[in-house]
């Protein structure tokens, strides 16, 4: 089926009009079947520029045919532009160019001459014994040459066609996760070449693949904006009301459930991130230090009052059973060591009077003033809680489990106060190991000096990796019963808590809900402890 008509050009000199005219009229059935549209100087509007439209006529047309004769050869004009221009279209491969002889005239010589022309054998119309038989036979010759041209581009609309198909296959194949990656884009690219495809066209169809993603993708970041006013209006966590208002934002949108659940942790992660940021710069302005001598002091931060959820989802990777239930626990002020209880602080309390028992003033493995103290006992660190309680006139005291936990939370609610993971850039630990697609890092194979980490949101360094740090609490199997106040959980049991991991162990064993049993009585050179004092009786 013929879609669109070719167009057919006719150059001409004015005195063969008459002849022109005619063989119009042979070729008016084709023009009438839509094979053809013919054009010629003659159906140039009133008021249009006549050379611009036979130029614009002459650079479109399908098929030329060049009127011979030889006023035709005489005219300057058909023989410096028109046959000029119909010769170089000819052999770019633009157009079809069809010499018809008119009269007779020697035109062997011309640039047309190689090609075949019309009427058979090239004898010219007026030789004819009758002009109906040789316009009849150019209309035929005209006839067989459209139909040839129609069959050569349907051929290659067809071929081109198919390679758009194999293009867009491909494309839609690599477009599927949302983008087109480096080297997926050089495949796309040696593709492109083979199937002869322009670069337009490529990157129409490129761009038509990534549409419904890019759509997708700007109704992901909207809903992700609104996320973030929303929870900055309402609060976090929300309530059941607000989740329902966000449904109908999901539905209204079209937003898969899994990439909701992946936007709205996004959000409350960077909400923890920036509410514990305004506390940080809270908490700066309450810390308070203790005066210990000889130029060694220690550092309180004061840790907001607040609730929090204590323990760990069950969707959380590598948790332990023991970290079950998870249950809310209200929390009052304290202040908290900013760093684990290093060595210098450790010497010099050691020498104070004695409460219950003896301490070695230099107990740890790995030496260094500001590393953290270890190989001491849970009696050991109690036992320096009381001297400096002394030596003070405060509390001061280990933390129960549950002020360990939310002071390392520190209002996050992820694995570690991070984030989702964690990276020996952030702790020290066995870093031959990894948690949730993080990275592997180094293993230090011992403590460093307290501080050199990047501090949570509370202002405390250290409170995952580097030491195990005691707690008050006796050792229960999970959180069945266990307090919701956060006082220490006491009962008839020699095994005491440890919370935060160490030096030594693997990242998922420095989560923020981790628990460790120990027997108290045991001196690690990976336990160490950081104290805690009552908000109410810091003076």
């Amino acid at each position: 089926m013929i879609e669109v008509s070719l167009k057919v050009f006719c150059s001409y000199s004015h005195n063969d009009e008459p002849l022109k005219d005619e063989l119009a009229k042979h070729l008016t059935m084709l023009e009438r079947q839509g094979v053809i549209s013919t054009w010629h100087d003659r159906k140039i509007p009133p008021g249009k520029e006549w050379d611009q439209q036979i130029n614009e006529n002459l650079n479109t047309a399908d098929i030329i045919l060049l009127l011979v004769s030889s006023d035709f050869i005489y005219s300057k004009y058909c023989w410096d532009i028109e046959v000029t221009k119909a010769i170089e279209r000819h052999e770019a491969g633009e157009a079809f160019v069809i010499p018809i002889i008119l009269r007779n005239v020697s035109w062997q010589s011309a640039p047309f001459a190689k090609l075949q022309a019309l009427p058979k054998n090239a004898l010219p119309v007026k030789s004819w014994n009758n002009q109906d038989d040789a316009f009849t036979n150019v209309a035929q010759g005209i006839k067989f040459a459209a139909e040839q041209l129609i069959k050569e581009r349907q051929e290659k609309q067809a071929s081109r066609e198919a390679a758009i198909v194999k293009y867009r296959q491909q494309a839609e194949e690599f477009a599927s996760d949302g983008e087109i990656s480096l080297v997926e884009s050089e495949i796309l690219k040696d593709l492109q070449e083979k199937l002869k495809l322009t670069d337009l066209e490529a990157s129409a169809i490129r761009e038509k693949a990534l549409e419904p993603y890019g759509i997708y993708k700007k109704h992901i970041d909207k809903y992700r904006l609104f996320l973030t006013n929303f929870i900055d209006e309402q609060g976090y966590p929300l309530n059941e009301k607000a989740k329902n208002e966000l449904k109908k934002l999901q539905q209204y949108y079209v937003l898969k459930d899994e990439d909701v659940v992946c936007v709205e942790k996004e959000q409350e992660v960077e909400y923890q991130k920036r509410q514990a940021e305004k506390l940080l710069q809270e908490q700066e302005a309450k810390l308070f230090t203790e005066n210990l001598g000889n130029g060694v002091v220690l550092e309180m931060f004061a840790i907001p009052g607040g609730q929090f959820f204590m323990g760990s989802p069950e969707n959380e990777p590598e948790r332990y059973s023991d970290e079950s239930p998870q249950h809310t626990v209200t929390v009052q002020p304290f202040f908290m060591g900013k760093f684990p209880v290093t060595q210098s602080q450790w010497a010099i309390v050691a020498t104070l009077k004695k409460v219950n028992i003896d301490l070695n003033s230099e107990p740890s493995n790995f030496k260094g003033a500001n590393r953290p103290v270890e190989c001491v006992s849970w009696d050991d660190a109690v036992e320096f809680c009381a001297r400096l309680s002394n030596k003070t006139g405060k509390n001061y005291r280990l933390p129960s489990e549950a002020e360990w936990e939310y002071a390392c939370r520190a209002g996050t609610t992820t694995p570690f106060y991070f984030g989702e993971t964690i990276t020996t850039d952030l702790a020290n630990y066995d870093g031959n190991y990894t948690y949730n697609s993080g990275s592997k890092g180094e293993f230090l194979c011992q403590t460093t000096d307290v501080g050199k980490f990047p501090p949570n949101f509370f202002g405390l360094f250290d409170m995952h990796g580097n030491v195990w740090e005691w707690c008050q609490d006796t050792w229960h199997e999970n959180y069945n019963g266990a307090p919701t106040d956060a006082s220490p959980w006491i009962s008839p049991n020699e095994n005491r808590l440890l919370r935060g991991g160490s030096w030594y162990f693997n990242p998922g064993r420095c989560r923020s809900a981790i628990r460790y049993s120990v027997a108290r009585v045991v001196r690690y050179n990976e336990v160490g402890f950081r104290v805690v004092v009552a908000a109410s009786l810091r003076t």
